[in-house]
């Protein structure tokens, strides 16, 4: 009995050591990953980071943002080689698979939205986030991220919708509101639906916001300044006379408010000065 505790207390002690130095050879190959890295020399960080994690992965879960990272030094935006794709896949991987681990980790997210933007993945960022929204339905900065993404992508409707969800969730915030009136004013300024109606709408949807935001803070300057924009958006549109001067002097009433709030601004900070 007491050959076998002996038996099995060394074999334990020698469990114990072997894992002890596993967890220095990997911290030695970090340290020079590190240092690599810190040279913007990727591909031997890559190296080193991945020999660490060989050496012992559950000890440093942080090697899979590592790599990825490493990974996206590697990959150059203008190469569309399929080689070169290849290191922008294993770079998206790496850091999905450390925002499962580490889903609050702000900087390692945009790296990666960064990385979906820069390869031309942006449906692939998308479903990166509403994946994530379902386990975290109330993160407004991921539904803000979608709302981007749709953006960029051209999609107006889809972005729209995904700004008005950001209303919802953070509804006690006037810039969610703002944001939303801007978002509207844009496509009506710059990229207007040819079917009127529908400009309307979007006009409509944007005064609404805007006017919520006024609300949560009547000296909201940026918020009165877009609403003034709308208004004469819509009175570009109204066909009765009457009604088209009704429009602008609502939005001559709202330049002159805006005036009036910056003047007090502008007082106010000359006094504190």
């Amino acid at each position: 009995m007491k050959k076998k505790l002996c038996l099995l207390a060394a074999l334990t002690l020698s469990l114990s050591l072997l894992s002890g130095c596993q967890k220095v050879q990997a911290r030695l190959e970090i340290r020079e990953g590190n240092t690599a890295y810190q040279k913007e020399d990727y591909p031997v960080a890559l190296t080193h980071y991945t020999k660490a994690r060989k050496i012992d992965s559950k000890t440093f879960p942080e090697l899979d943002r590592l790599i990825g990272y490493s990974h996206i030094g590697v990959y150059k935006p203008e190469d569309k080689s399929p080689a070169n794709e290849k290191v922008a896949d294993r770079a998206a991987t790496e850091l999905r698979t450390y925002l499962r681990k580490r889903p609050n980790d702000h900087i390692a997210r945009e790296a990666l939205i960064n990385l979906y933007l820069n390869s031309n993945r942006t449906t692939e960022a998308i479903n990166f986030f509403r994946e994530y929204l379902q386990r975290n339905p109330a993160d407004v900065e991921a539904v803000r991220s979608i709302a981007t993404l749709y953006a960029k992508q051209g999609n107006f409707n889809e972005a729209l919708s995904w700004y008005e969800k950001i209303t919802l969730i953070d509804s006690k915030n006037p810039e969610a509101f703002y944001i939303y009136g801007v978002v509207c004013w844009e496509k009506v300024a710059k990229n207007p639906p040819a079917d009127m109606a529908e400009r309307l709408m979007i006009i409509e949807k944007g005064r609404a916001a805007l006017t919520r935001a006024m609300q949560l803070r009547p000296d909201y300057l940026e918020a009165i300044a877009y609403q003034n924009l709308l208004y004469r958006q819509q009175a570009l549109i109204e066909t009765d006379p009457l009604k088209q001067q009704e429009m602008m002097a609502k939005a001559d009433a709202l330049r002159g408010q805006a005036m009036e709030i910056n003047r007090k601004r502008k007082a106010a900070q000359g006094q504190k000065s």
